[in-house]
């Protein structure tokens, strides 16, 4: 899917740095009409977080499953 055609439930990866594994995941959600998605860093809890500027950077695929 293309990463500029988003939607809510879908999956988001994410590289963290340049050149580096991406292996960080989300599921993209809609809270007030703005763009957020739901994650969880290793060892910590699960989060729902804007998907702000920096993270948009980040994502390098996007994912949506049929219903």
């Amino acid at each position: 899917k293309p990463i500029s055609d988003t939607a809510p439930g879908d999956v988001i990866l994410f590289r963290m740095r340049p050149n580096a594994v991406a292996k960080h995941l989300g599921v993209q959600t809609q809270l007030n009409g703005a763009a957020h998605f739901i994650h969880a860093y290793g060892g910590a809890r699960v989060v729902e977080s804007p998907l702000s500027t920096p993270w948009q950077r980040k994502i390098i695929a996007r994912f949506t499953f049929p219903i």
